[in-house]
This record gives structure tokens, sequence and C-alpha cells, in this order.
């Protein structure tokens, strides 16, 4: 079985690589859902054939052997290897080994059928409530489709031949023409087959990691058929463009259904208006047929053979702390930042997972820096402590931190500063009460300033009101709105943009859109799934920008950079008069 799983694991690795290597790039969709699905089907029957020219052998182990008597001199199987052992020895040996080798694989096959079956039982159950809600709500028939009248403002979706709708929006004509040739492309060409294909193959190889990346790939390749078949019909790409960006922060009613706004990324909106190119597709699918072949003719199982191979698991695993004043211990041992990175670039490969954990008095800056030194060393999955019941504190602290950073830094108001950043810090110090080992919570936000520090250097702390109402008034022209999804995805004013486009778009903003640089607003606004990582380096490439521009003004005024400037001074507070980083971050709104 476990050559079996590492042989499935393979061929569907390799053929998943291929495909986003190779074909996903091609404008041949139709081809690529079926060879989507043919890797899944081929890769779990292939290792079935014992086709391979090197025989990959199933070990014929007697796990679960009963002490009994044997003749002095016979052959068994004891843990995996022939031995010529005296009978009555071998009886005390094989009660005890026996019963910790039976305990070990009903634990597992327990672990097994309970996660499969609450697998199985929670897709009945989202079947069920679809089901429901087809029944419960208005119907009208549409070339074939059960058009699906909801009261809900949900984003359209569709499951099998049921397009669910808004009712109001339907009932008005307020649904774009596009959206339902959208829908029921999905609906005509059954694309829930395909997804329920792959929950039925998850509830029986739940471990396997690839398959969610495999539903991932499908998916996005029915958005990538309904995108083509609206344009088909000679619909606008930058009006169909738009109404898809419009429901970008409307989240997915659940993981079975076709959804407009899927993986709304600038993949899928490139690809409306990339060209197509026959030869070149060919020949790439040319290309997979030795790829096939090679798979095929790797090691196939053989149950006849009683060699056993051992099989070895090896996860790389790194724990990091990190403490007030900069303090960095790596696996126990006390470390600096560059100590870190050698240490990094000494592993044979990038680890597996990295479990940070945070102090709360851990300076933001330098977290920042660690998780920058992780990413470069492709170290992507890292650990956090956090909850569901953190996640509730965490929103009250961030509305609770919004508050106190609205008051100004003035020492009039200084009473009020002190209350509201008591009130802060009294949320912050809860979310370090409450632990969990979910690997994908995001780590907790930083502690806001002290009024102290505020009260020292005001300038670059203020915080003007929360877009798009400011109590003061900002003139249109001197706001830039930065819009972050739950995917991570960015709008900069309405405008698709990568995070490696921000601190060049804030530098155009800032010193040729807005009315003067001294006037240039930066409104901050994220989804509540916003990715916490993706979230700090917005924040870092904003703070680039506006360095980058105080040290152009420094250089051209006084001839050095800003950095060199003396705090305080009559110099440094002209630059920061020029070029005040005003923010505007709005808390994420509770679903």
């Amino acid at each position: 079985m476990i050559i079996y799983l590492i042989y499935s694991a393979i061929s569907l690795g390799v053929l998943l690589l291929f495909y986003h290597l190779f074909l996903e790039k091609e404008k041949m969709h139709k081809v690529n859902r079926g060879f989507l699905i043919f890797s899944l089907l081929f890769s779990f029957t292939i290792p079935l054939i014992p086709v391979g020219f090197i025989d990959m052998p199933i070990s014929e182990l007697t796990l679960f052997d009963q002490s009994k008597s044997q003749e002095s001199g016979s052959f068994i199987a004891l843990d995996g290897e022939w031995m010529n052992v005296d009978a009555e020895s071998l009886a005390v040996h094989d009660e005890a080994s026996g019963s910790q080798v039976y305990f070990f694989w009903m634990t597992a096959l327990l672990v097994y059928v309970l996660v499969s079956a609450g697998l199985f039982i929670r897709l009945i159950r989202i079947v069920h409530r679809i089901q429901l809600k087809a029944d419960r709500n208005n119907k009208r028939l549409l070339n074939g489709c059960e058009i699906i009248l909801l009261n809900e403002n949900d984003v359209p979706y569709t499951f099998f031949n049921q397009i669910f709708l808004n009712k109001k929006s339907y009932l008005n004509g307020e649904i774009p023409e596009e959206v339902m040739i959208h829908e029921m492309t999905h609906a005509r060409q059954k694309h829930t087959l395909d997804i329920l294909l792959v929950e039925f193959l998850k509830i029986l190889f739940w471990f396997n990691p690839l398959l969610y990346l495999y539903k991932k790939a499908i998916l996005l390749n029915h958005e990538f058929l309904a995108d083509e078949a609206v344009l088909s019909q000679g619909k606008s790409v930058k009006e169909y463009q738009n109404i898809l960006l419009n429901t970008m922060l409307i989240r997915p009613v659940n993981s079975l259904t076709s959804t407009l706004n899927y993986s709304l990324t600038k993949k899928r909106l490139q690809m409306m208006t990339q060209s197509k190119s026959a030869f070149r597709s060919v020949l790439k699918v040319l290309a997979l047929m030795p790829l096939l072949a090679a798979i095929t003719l790797l090691p196939g199982c053989d149950s006849t053979t009683t060699e056993v191979s051992d099989e070895v698991e090896t996860v790389d695993e790194v724990r990091i702390q990190i403490g007030e004043n900069e303090d960095l211990i790596v696996n126990g041992n006390q470390m600096t930042l560059d100590e870190l990175e050698s240490y990094l670039s000494d592993l044979p490969e990038s680890p597996g997972v990295v479990k940070l954990s945070l102090n709360p008095g851990a300076p933001f800056a330098f977290i920042t820096d660690v998780q920058s030194l992780l990413r470069n060393y492709e170290a992507f999955r890292i650990s956090y402590s956090t909850s569901n019941e953190l996640e509730r504190v965490t929103n009250e602290f961030l509305e609770a931190a919004n508050r106190y950073m609205e008051i100004e830094a003035d020492p009039s108001n200084e009473d009020a500063l002190n209350e509201k950043y008591n009130e802060a810090l009294e949320l912050y110090e809860a979310i370090q009460a409450v632990e969990t080992d979910d690997p994908n919570s995001p780590p907790p936000p930083p502690l806001v300033p002290s009024p102290e520090k505020r009260l020292e250097s005001p300038a670059d702390l203020t915080l003007p009101p929360a877009p798009p109402a400011p109590p003061s008034p900002v003139e249109e022209g001197d706001l830039m709105q930065i819009l972050m999804n739950s995917q991570g995805l960015l709008l900069m004013n309405e405008e698709p943009a990568e995070l490696n486009d921000v601190r060049q778009n804030i530098k155009q903003f800032v010193e040729m859109s807005a009315s003067s640089p001294s006037q240039a607003v930066i409104g901050i606004k994220t989804d509540p799934e916003t990715p916490y990582e993706q979230f700090t380096e917005l924040l870092d490439e904003i703070r680039a920008a506006y360095g980058e521009m105080r040290d152009g003004a420094a250089q051209t005024q006084f001839g050095t950079a800003f950095s060199n400037l003396e705090e305080n001074s009559s110099e440094s507070e002209t630059i920061r008069e020029t070029y005040p980083m005003k923010l505007s971050i709005v808390p994420p709104e509770k679903n």
C-alpha cells in the first residue's frame, strides 16, 4: 500500500508540474480540462498495473501473527525478515511484538476511517444544503437551466444545471448578460462532475496534498472555459473584467459550486486577452506522450516479492522564537539575524515547516526582517499560534487601535491617548493569552506605538480618518485607495496591481496625481481573511516608497539622504512636511 501511495503521488506531482509549466498558459482550455481529469484517473490506476522495468516490492509482513507452536528449525517471517529460529523463543517474542504492531495499525486505521467518514458527511451536508436552498426558493427555467432566485445577496454560482442568483437583481434585469453566459457555461459543460470527482478522491486520499492543488487547478480551468465562452459572444473584455472585479470581495458560498469570482487573479485577467497558437499547443501536447510513457514504465507494484523496502520520510522543522530587544532563538540556540541567514543557507533544502513564536514586545520591524529572510530561503510554511477566539479578539484590537490612532498626538490630548492606549494594550494582552496549533492562522498584529513615542515624533504616525468618508475633507484626487482581498489580490484606485508595483504606483501618485505631496492620503482596506504576511509586505512597500521620495528631496535640498539628517532637526521636519506619510487603515468588516 505504501508503494502504491508513493507511486501515485509521483505521477500526480509530475503531471501537475507539466500542466503548470507548459499547458496552463495555453488557450486550449477544453484539452486542459481533459488532461487534469485524465491525470487523476491515470495516477491512481497505473500503479496497480505491474508493467514497470523495475519491480517495486510490497512486503508480505505477518503484522498480526498470533503465537502458535512451530516446528524447531522452521522459517517464519518476523519483522519483515526470514529467520530460522527456535519455536519456543519465537512464541514469546511474537506475542509481545505482534500486539504492539497490531495496536499501531489499528490506531492508524481508526484515524483514517474517522477522517474519511467526517469528510464524507461534510460532502453530504453541503449537497443537502444546496438542494434545500434550491427547493425553498422560487425557480425559473431558462435555456435548459434552472434559475434559483435567492433573497441573499450572494455571488452567482452554479451546481449541476442549477444557477443561483439574487432574486431582486434578476427580476429587475440588473444581472449582466455576461454573468448569465458565464454561469450557463458551467451548467452546460457539467463542471460540477469534475468537482465531485476530486471531492470523492479527497475522501479516500485526504492525506495527499496534491489533490487540493488539483482541485484549485480544475476550478481555475473551469473559469477559463466560462470566460472564453463569454468573450466568444463578442462581449467587451474591459467591461467583463470590471464586472468580475466588482464581485471580488464577496465570499463563495461553499466549495462544491462554480463561482463567478473564483481565483480572480491577474493570471485569469491576462488569459482573457492572450492570443491562441494552435501550433504551439500541438507541440506541447505531443511532448506529453514521452512523459506518459516514462511514468507508465516506472516501477510497477509486484505483490509476489518478499523483500522489504524501508521508506523513511524526513520533514525539516525549524523553531524560531523572537523576544524583546531583537532576541532570536533558533532551535534552542541564541542567534543574530546574520547567523540565522548563515544557518538557512547551510541547509541542504528549504525548511519544510517553520514554527514562529512571537513575544508581545518583539519589535515589529525585526519580525518583518525575519519573515523576509525566511521567504528568501523559500520557507513559506510558517506556523503561528491562534484560534477562533483569537480572531475575534484581534478584530476588537484592530478597532481599538484605530480609535487610538485617530486621536491627534498633542500634549493636550495626553489623557485621552493614555485611556485609548490602555484599552488597546488590554486587548493585545488578551491576544497573547489564546493559543492553538492552527498553521493557517495569521500572526498577531503589531502593537500600536505608546503615547510617549507618538508625542515625541508625531509627524510620521498621524493617521487621517478612514476612507471612504473621512471627517476632514479629502479631495478625490488626493486619495489613493488600496484594496486587498482574502487572496492577497490588490486594487489601487480600482486598477489591478501586484505587490511589486505598489512602490512605483505610490511614488507616481504622490508626486504627479495628488494636488501636492503633502496632501496625498493612502487609504488601505482589507478583507477579514487577508493574509497577514501580505498585509505587512504592503505596508513595507508603502514605507519604502516614502523613504525613497524623502531621500530624493533631502539629497536635492541638503545634499544628503534623509536618514542622515538629525532627528527632529529643522531639515528633517522640512522633508516630513513635504512628504508626510498619511495612512488611513480601515479595520476589516466582520462577516
